[in-house]
């Protein structure tokens, strides 16, 4: 039993830190990191973190042909086992400028290659070749353009007739179709979770009425459960985040003093997650760590990176809720 994270939308990712930054200035550069990732291999950062041993997870990803040997080197120096399909033309970028100083943050982002039916075909076969009974499938990230609507969708159903146990972690026409599919475990956002509700727009939760606005994704959320679909994660950024079942409904959230970049904790969320249901946890121990590995992505620069044993500390500083049905209220 292992688990696969499926890449269609790598980037790159490059963090910059410079002092006092604002528009119309000239910088000097304090520090810059490179990041070969996307989404999926966030999340195998996360899963390597935590788990020892490189045998469990395997990333399947599309990638530009020019930047084959750059992520190549990146998953080896980590001890991710991978298989990369080329792409022609580039991966696309994301250029992070955090400021210590006025503590913002500003991303730059570049569209990168097409893909078409061919390439396609290959990720289907190559996915579905490496697909047991009982492995976890995650299809974390976006879509490249000339991808069907539909690509989620049809990978999540085939990985299921296989015995898998499915995970969606995308956004917009992608995240849409993909649920149709009823994925065991979805992780969307806020913005995202309403992109999947029928009349439900992000402008009508502003998480500044706690309870009434946590009732109103609450009440949505259950409407999409069913024999498939058991578990909804949605995180609220710095509010936290929401873990909802059929028997359970769960809010945790973990302050924080010092962050110094948010990119990629969500990719951390899901990866303190799985490692958790892989080993059989329990939803609220699961959720726990989901949250603890979450807030620990914050403490270094980099989409997925955090250390274990700040998970181990930040674990205690979890506050945890349990939603009352009876009374409508969280305790």
């Amino acid at each position: 039993m292992k688990i696969i994270a499926i890449l269609l939308n790598p980037t790159i990712d490059e963090i910059y830190e410079i002092n006092k930054f604002h528009v119309g200035g000239t910088f000097k550069v304090k520090g810059k990191i490179i990041y070969p990732v996307g989404k999926a291999i966030s999340f195998s950062l996360g899963i390597r973190e935590l788990i020892d041993k490189s045998d469990i997870i395997k990333v399947i990803a599309l990638i530009g042909q020019n930047e084959i040997q750059l992520y190549s080197d990146f998953l080896q120096s980590r001890d991710i086992p991978f298989k990369l399909i080329p792409v022609k033309g580039i991966t696309r970028s994301n250029k992070t400028i955090n400021d210590p100083i006025n503590k913002t943050t500003t991303h730059i982002r570049s569209i990168g290659f097409s893909i078409d039916k061919s390439e396609v075909e290959k990720l289907r076969g190559i996915t579905l070749m490496n697909v047991e009974s009982g492995d976890f499938v995650i299809f974390s990230g976006s879509t490249p353009p000339g991808s069907p609507e539909d690509i989620y969708f049809k990978l999540i159903n085939e990985c299921k007739k296989k015995g898998a146990i499915t995970v969606l972690d995308s956004s917009e026409k992608a995240l849409i179709q993909g649920i149709k599919a009823d994925p065991k475990i979805i992780k969307p956002n806020l913005n995202e979770f309403c992109q999947i509700v029928n009349g439900l727009r992000i402008s009508d939760i502003n998480c500044l009425n706690f309870e009434e606005d946590i009732l109103k994704i609450i009440n949505n959320a259950r409407i999409l459960l069913n024999d498939d679909l058991e578990i909804i994660l949605i995180t609220l950024g710095d509010k936290g985040a929401l873990c909802i079942t059929k028997n359970e409904i769960l809010y945790g959230h973990v302050s924080l003093d010092n962050v110094i970049d948010t990119v990629g904790s969500g990719d951390s969320f899901l990866s303190g997650f799985i490692v958790k249901y892989y080993f059989n946890g329990s939803i609220f121990d699961c959720f726990k760590n989901a949250l603890a590995c979450g807030a620990a992505n914050t403490l270094l620069a980099g989409p997925g990176v955090f250390r274990k044993e700040d998970v181990g500390l930040l674990i205690n500083n979890v506050e945890m809720k349990i939603f009352d049905e009876k009374r409508m209220i969280f305790y």
